[in-house]
């Protein structure tokens, strides 16, 4: 059986993702959610159009291979990493295939855009800017999960266009729900008059009810799980029942999982697919840190050199360890002899006084200080753009433990934004266990592991 297109695309925006998107862009989760709600059903029928178009589905269906070969749903932290308010191009990470779906997008809606997005902005209670950043990300999304319904189903340009034909009465339907005068709105975009007639001033509810399904559930045991297994560091009693746990949550998973209409392969899988190694690799300082462990609150403690006067460009003044990120991060934007590295494996540098609550994405009070500097050099280096990548230690599933270490990078990009930089220069992305910079196999080990690295984008 032919799978749905709209229900692929509101199983990819399940809970996690409203809450990971939410914290990129500053806004709050049922904001997030509302609008998604809204711009879901806009980006499918704008797709549908162009397909009706000629020479359109021939068009949409290379872009949907390309997206599927570039690992686009298995890396939402790059999507999210890119988005910025005030954005009306697609980042750089995948420059060409975002581009051009945001080009796609403004030629279908055309005068309709700015008021569609306006319309969204005011029903959702969040930014305009928002809306079009989620615009922005939906598009990819969308091509990403027809070439991989397109790969998995070994479709030709023929059979794709086939399959976009069979989802007409679903995208119909889905812009029938949209709430207002949107579905009035969106009239013209080749879809017939039934969707307007259904759309003036009918509930969305219809639309977006991902968050209640099953992906999300799952997500949230894993999460849990996380939690729980970093919990037991402390408590080694636990740790029968927790393995116990651990193996019936992944019989259950990948139970789940095989009984979708359509199996998907674990690469395709939008959590589970392999990391664009161009983008997700990240290494660890040349220097071996130096410092202590900290039993009490398993925080590895490190020794950041004497305390020193940073006289930053616009007059502000730091006072920090003269081996602190700060002071490293201060030297290299400081230094015009330095350059950023197109080797995006180099540059990282460990945020050694940011910490997290144990198995949570809550930064501990403590750590708010050393973001708040970081936010002070951005700010004292206008031009400058950073990205922050989380980590986490080995126990415990991977997959629980990427969907962690992206929760904590985009809470401590979210406390840097909070000091008043702009989304657009900073962004974050989790890498789970990849890239250790210590042993797991001893508690200081593990500690060190568990971390925040930053690097610079852009100088």
């Amino acid at each position: 059986m032919s799978q749905n297109l709209l229900e692929l695309v509101q199983d990819y925006f399940a809970g996690d993702t409203v809450r990971q998107t939410s914290t990129a862009l500053g806004e709050s989760e049922s904001g997030i959610g509302t609008a998604l709600r809204s711009v879901v059903p806009m980006v499918l029928g704008s797709l549908f159009a162009r397909s009706q178009q000629p020479g359109g589905s021939e068009a949409l269906f290379g872009m949907a291979r390309q997206a599927h070969s570039n690992g686009i749903l298995g890396n939402l932290g790059s999507l999210l990493g890119g988005l910025n308010s005030g954005s009306t191009t697609a980042p750089a990470t995948d420059g060409s295939l975002l581009n051009q779906g945001s080009e796609l997008l403004r030629s279908v809606l055309g005068s309709n855009y700015a008021p569609a997005v306006e319309g969204v902005s005011q029903q959702a209670g969040v930014r305009t800017s928002t809306v079009s950043s989620l615009l922005n990300m939906a598009v990819p999304v969308v091509l990403g999960l027809l070439g991989r319904h397109a790969a998995t189903n070994n479709l030709d340009a023929a059979g794709f266009g086939s399959y976009l034909n069979g989802q007409r009465g679903s995208i119909m339907g889905a812009l029938g729900s949209l709430p207002g005068g949107l579905g009035g709105m969106l009239s013209g975009l080749g879809l017939g008059a039934g969707a307007a007639a259904t759309g003036l001033g009918s509930a969305a509810q219809n639309v977006g009810a991902a968050v209640h399904n099953t992906a999300e559930r799952t997500a949230d045991t894993m999460r849990s799980t996380a939690r729980e297994v970093e919990t037991a560091a402390t408590s080694p009693s636990r740790w029968p029942w927790l393995i116990l746990l651990l193996l019936g949550l992944g019989a259950l998973f990948y139970f789940m999982r095989g009984c979708n209409k359509t199996p998907d392969t674990a690469a395709t899988d939008p959590v589970a697919a392999p990391p664009d190694t161009t983008q997700m690799v990240a290494a660890p300082a040349a220097a071996a840190p130096t410092g202590r462990y900290d039993a009490a609150s398993g925080n590895y403690i490190y020794d950041t050199g004497t305390t020193t006067d940073l006289a930053l460009p616009d007059g502000t003044r730091l006072n920090v360890g003269s081996t602190s990120v700060e002071a490293r991060l201060f030297n290299f934007l400081n230094d015009s002899g330095q350059s950023v590295s197109d080797d995006k494996t180099q540059g990282w540098m460990s945020l050694e006084r940011v910490y997290f609550n144990t198995g949570k994405s809550t930064l501990t009070a403590e750590s708010q200080a050393q973001l708040k500097n970081l936010a002070a050099i951005l700010k004292a280096f206008p031009n400058a753009a950073v990205k922050l990548g989380g980590y986490t230690d080995n126990q415990g599933q991977a997959e629980a433990n990427l969907l962690l270490s992206a929760d904590r990078a985009n809470a401590a990009r979210k406390a840097v934004m909070n000091n008043g930089i702009d989304p657009g220069r900073v962004s974050a992305e989790g890498y789970g266990i990849e890239h250790p910079i210590a042993s797991n196999d001893t508690p200081e080990g593990r500690a060190q592991n568990r971390r925040v690295d930053v690097r610079v984008t852009k100088k």
